[in-house]
């Protein structure tokens, strides 16, 4: 099962909306969601701070940002 990283932090309702977005990709694409609190990890904040929610795949070069639908994460998830 391939894994999809989501950069959030608590208390973001746009990170609500995305997480709620991707989980259903997600489990049709057969993906495991991985949720980092970028306030718990020192690289992720200074890379996502001002950019959260983001979706990072390894399969893929890049990160999905914010504002994303579900046809964006279907073309950006494997």
């Amino acid at each position: 099962m391939s894994l999809v990283r989501f950069y959030t932090t608590s208390g973001c309702h746009l990170c609500d909306q995305a997480l709620a977005l991707l989980d259903t990709v997600a489990r049709r694409r057969g993906l495991r969601i991985e949720c980092i609190d970028i306030m718990d990890d020192p690289a992720a904040e200074a890379a996502y701070a001002t950019a959260i929610p983001v979706v990072a795949c390894d399969a893929r070069e890049g990160v999905l940002r914010w504002p994303f639908d579900t046809a964006s994460l279907y073309r950006y998830l494997p």
